[in-house]
């Protein structure tokens, strides 16, 4: 976990108080966590599983939504939780969320909601899936050969279009198993190379002493997208794909992705608390270039002065606590000199 990582007295007082309230209370770690299933792009590799990310709202046991679900996604939940505990993760799992139709983003979600519909009782209620359109009929197909049981709701209805589709977002989840998440899902169309692509908002109502409620807001793939950042303004956690290195702008252009330095941007702007980047190319395997994030360039304020650390570099299966985001930036050394190992954090190793 990344409180395993930070160094003692991270974050004014270890990474316990990473998220204040106006009385000066701290967030405490029964909030939220942010679990990184697979931060690669494009196909799997040896240390980095493609896309998938699962945040659980721990408040109350309200449960998890997965945004993305990559190849192997199932897998992952199992090497992070073992067995047993897998299986309590799949049922309070609420909502899967799904970006676009690239299939290192959604390929895993039928291995998802099989293994869910084999649990006794069949996982409970369907499970809701919120994605593009298509999604749907992908779905319908398979499910003429495999009982899965899910209830679709598009990405559309979420997101601007609800203005003139006369859609209320809270009203249309509220009787689905993604109500009982307790949070708000907002998505918002991004720019990328398929139609349908979006960008996705999870935000938990205050809670004291969280005088604003925690958010989370994850860009799918993209380039740096003014709506994006419209939706996530004041984010508490920014989870961008920074598919390229600084200087292949023009790749990044050309297969409409962000380069590192676009993705630290685009959390500066929307004045993210912290920002952590995923879908890194294969041509990194191990890890980026993480000079990068650690001195970014990007100045901030009168005189270019500039800004302070806010950045991070997601792994595999790293898990991330509200309370721990203001030990984030910390913890970029230590990732740094793991990378630098022969075996770099080759989990499989230990997966049976």
């Amino acid at each position: 976990t990344l409180e395993d990582l930070a160094p003692k007295g991270a974050g004014e007082g270890g990474g316990e108080d990473a998220v204040m309230g106006e009385d000066g209370q701290q967030a405490g770690r029964g909030e939220m966590e942010v679990v990184m299933l697979g931060t690669a792009a494009s196909v799997p590799g040896k240390y980095r599983n493609v896309s998938g990310i699962l945040v659980n709202h721990l408040a109350e046991g309200k449960g998890g939504i997965l945004l993305d679900a990559g190849e192997g996604t199932l897998g992952q939940i199992h090497a992070r939780y073992g067995p047993e505990k897998a299986r309590e993760v799949l049922e309070s799992l609420r909502c899967v969320w799904i970006s676009h139709m690239h299939a290192d983003h959604h390929i895993g979600l039928l291995r998802v909601l099989s293994h869910r519909a084999r649990l006794p009782g069949g996982g409970g209620k369907p499970l809701t899936v919120i994605g593009p359109v298509p999604l749907r009929k992908w779905l319908n197909a398979y499910k003429t050969v495999e009982a899965i049981e899910f209830e679709f709701v598009s990405n559309a209805k979420l997101g601007a279009s609800a203005q003139w589709t006369g859609a209320d977002p809270e009203k249309l989840l509220a009787d689905t198993e993604a109500g009982r998440l307790g949070v708000k899902i907002s998505t918002v169309e991004v720019k990328h190379s398929c139609k349908h692509a979006c960008g996705v908002l999870v935000r938990a109502p205050p809670v004291p002493p969280l005088w604003q409620g925690w958010s989370v807001v994850y860009s799918g793939d993209t380039r740096p997208c003014e709506a994006l950042v419209g939706l996530g303004e004041g984010a508490t956690l920014l989870i961008h794909e920074a598919t390229f290195e600084n200087g292949l702008e023009a790749d990044a252009r050309h297969k409409q992705h962000s380069t590192t330095g676009e993705a630290l941007e685009v959390g500066q702007r929307m004045h993210a608390s912290r920002t952590l980047l995923t879908h890194f190319s294969q041509r990194y395997a191990k890890c980026p270039v993480l000079s990068q994030v650690s001195n970014p360039g990007v100045p901030q304020g009168e005189g270019n002065t500039p800004a302070e650390p806010s950045a991070m570099v997601a792994f595999d299966l790293m898990t991330l606590n509200l309370a721990d985001l203001a030990s984030l930036p910390s913890v970029l050394p230590a990732v740094e000199a793991l990378s630098a190992q022969e075996d770099w954090i080759d989990y499989r190793e230990d997966v049976e």
